[in-house]
């Protein structure tokens, strides 16, 4: 276990920063003037003044190690006094899948979870470097986090890294932390049930579900225009995890009292419960504990971590030059000094040189054999399973009595829905419709679906609730109207 971990959070380009040490039992915090991290003449929320005419723009020919992000990182460095770092970021900058692994996987989790990113990546020349964390298991399956940081997300971030001249080694989600600190308060009406917790805590929105204590499911969703906004995204997740407006309790994790529309709105999910956190770092601290107590996830690419051996490679080799230097000046040894740093140095540059080879020949025949494969599958990423089941959902009447139960989408098939209605002219609205139902981007007169029918019958509860099933057919010769990228989901 390390003795001290320091942790900056980015939230845009003011990073928040805590330090853990290890003093007796408990870690406790290093500093009490820790966020946020800013360099002179950068203040939070500050508005810069507007370039007149004639003047340059204020970013085109800023030098790298002027931007603010750069700063800020020196700023950390020179409050915690250590150029090593674990770095901590919003969802919506990674990639993260919740799989459901068979157990024999657990021998090779990061393989499985390379697989699992090659499969929704919309980076195809990219080879990611996966993070995996379990979060439940069973002797017959593993329940676990997946993420990667990809290239578009980190360039900024690497850009200042190397002009502050500071090394990440260790690189997790805010969310984790968050849900680290909060647990206590957030879980304090019991642990059975459907939970859905969104964060508005890091410069945009994040969604976790909790089933029965457990976490089952996580998404980045960012900022958000409104309300409305924000309860459809909520619903694709939901759709996404298998069902919608079933959640128990949906808990709203807010820096201050959120606004009593946007509860009113999120009420059509579950009881809605505020926690209002007034420790701006508690994420931060939370994924500094999480380090500290040995978590899995590490989404640190593989460039940070070769930059960050290089400069622990140069740094022994300068100490052990000096100290070369210091024996050469006693006992006169020049060329036995001068021959060991140079098989030395030689013996490393020749490492570095085949690795770099064999991860060129490995990414060059992955993309000749996955090249036609990712094509199909991102092709058209508008048009997958999540945008179909949205349309389906627009198509509801505006009654408030009639609710999904399933959904089964089969890839260039079909798609059923079944769900309860308390009218059957909500039912014929409903199928109507779905008739009718086309993509936005779609043209003029172009429709989802070829045939749309109610199977199996009607049936009423014991309730009053007419129980019914509705299934519609993608056009068998029209590939555009089919989802193309998904395969398949339930």
């Amino acid at each position: 276990m390390a003795k001290q971990v320091t942790v900056l959070g980015l939230e845009g380009t003011v990073p928040r920063g805590v330090s853990l040490a290890v003093e007796g039992e408990h870690p406790q915090r290093g500093a009490e003037d820790f966020w946020p991290l800013t360099a002179a003449g950068d203040q939070p929320g500050e508005e810069k003044p507007e370039a007149t005419a004639g003047e340059d723009a204020p970013t085109e020919n800023v030098a790298e190690e002027d931007k603010p992000l750069a700063r800020a990182f020196r700023a950390a460095v020179a409050k915690f006094g250590t150029r090593e770092f674990t770095l901590s970021l919003p969802l919506s900058r990674l990639l993260v899948k919740m799989v459901r692994l068979p157990a024999e996987a657990r021998d090779d989790l990061v393989g499985a979870a390379q697989m699992e990113l090659d499969s929704i990546s919309p980076f195809p020349d990219e080879v990611l470097m996966p993070g995996v964390e379990v979060a439940a298991e069973t002797d017959k399956e593993i329940l676990a986090v997946v993420a990667a940081l990809p290239e578009a997300a980190s360039a900024e971030i690497s850009e200042a890294m190397s002009a502050a001249k500071v090394h990440v080694v260790r690189t997790d989600a805010t969310a984790f932390g968050w849900l680290r600190s909060l647990w206590p308060r957030i879980c304090s009406g019991g642990g059975t049930g459907r939970r859905v917790v969104l964060f508005d805590l890091d410069d945009g929105w994040d969604l976790i579900v909790l089933d029965n204590g457990a976490l089952s499911f996580m998404r980045g969703i960012g900022r958000v225009t409104g309300t409305d906004e924000l309860a459809r995204e909520v619903t694709l997740s939901l759709l996404q995890l298998g069902g919608a407006g079933d959640a128990d309790e949906v808990v709203l994790c807010v820096r201050s009292h959120a606004d009593p529309a946007l509860i009113q709105r999120l009420g059509a999910f579950g009881t809605v419960r505020e926690v209002v956190v007034d420790d701006p770092v508690a994420g931060v601290e939370g994924v500094a504990r999480r380090s500290l107590e040995g978590a899995a996830l590490d989404v640190t690419p593989e460039s940070w971590r070769e930059a960050r051996i290089e400069h622990l490679f140069r740094r022994r080799l300068t100490t052990w030059m000096a100290v070369a230097c210091g024996i050469w000046v006693v006992v006169m040894a020049v060329l036995f000094g001068v021959d060991v740093t140079y098989d030395f140095m030689t013996d490393h540059q020749k490492a570095l040189q085949k690795d770099k080879r064999h991860a060129a020949a490995y990414k060059e025949v992955s993309a000749l054999k996955s090249r036609v494969e990712l094509i199909q599958r991102y092709a058209d990423h508008a048009h997958g399973a999540l945008e179909v089941f949205k349309t389906i959902s627009d198509a509801l009447p505006p009654s408030q009595d009639m609710v999904f139960t399933s959904f089964r989408y089969r890839r260039d098939e079909s798609v059923r829905v079944m769900g309860s209605a308390t009218e059957r002219e909500d039912l014929r609205t409903f199928m109507d419709n779905l008739n009718n139902a086309s993509f936005e981007d779609a043209e003029e007169g172009e429709k989802l679906f070829a045939k749309v029918q109610q199977s199996g019958g009607e049936t009423v509860s014991r309730k009053g609730a007419i129980r019914f099933t509705m299934e519609g057919f993608f056009h068998a010769d029209d590939e555009e109207n089919a989802p193309k990228k998904n395969g398949g989901a339930k």
